[in-house]
């Protein structure tokens, strides 16, 4: 009978780790797009705990077009897949956009040129040099309207 109650702990924890890990690659409820672990509406404290790559580069804050912004540079210590630097903007405390430089390996960089959804424009922007940039807005941000206008006007997006 031991046997079997340990036996049926293993079978619990395993399946409590398979929900865990199904949980952590899904995409987030509120219908937001997380790229390297950011989503739209997080502070800057948040984006600095949470951003994936953040231990394998440097912080620096910089002067945004709508406020506030910091950026992430790669490390030299920094796994090949890490992004090669970032940029995220925020207005009222909150981030509204992102952009990501990530290198052709990146999953983030595969995808639809132009997805958009009712919180969001996300946009990949190939460049010359195989990389890719990222640029995740928030749709109703006053200070963002028209870079999201550019993004919607250019191309058909996947909805």
């Amino acid at each position: 009978m031991g046997g079997r109650s340990i036996g049926g702990a293993f079978i619990a924890a395993g399946l409590g780790i398979v929900t865990l890990t199904a949980l952590s690659f899904a995409p987030p409820a509120n219908g937001a797009f997380a790229v390297h672990g950011i989503e739209l509406g997080m502070t800057a404290s948040e984006v600095v705990r949470r951003f994936d790559a953040g231990p394998a580069g440097r912080w620096s804050e910089a002067t945004g077009c709508a406020g506030p912004s910091i950026e992430w540079s790669r490390g030299e210590a920094a796994p090949e897949r890490a992004p090669l630097s970032a940029r995220f903007e925020f207005h009222e405390g909150l981030l509204m956009a992102a952009r990501v430089r990530v290198t052709p390996e990146d999953p983030t960089a595969r995808g639809a040129r132009l997805q958009t959804s009712a919180r969001f424009v996300l946009a990949r922007e190939p460049r010359d040099d195989g990389s890719s940039v990222i640029v995740l807005l928030a749709r109703g941000c006053p200070e963002h309207e028209a870079e999201v206008e550019q993004l919607l006007g250019g191309s058909s997006a996947t909805r």
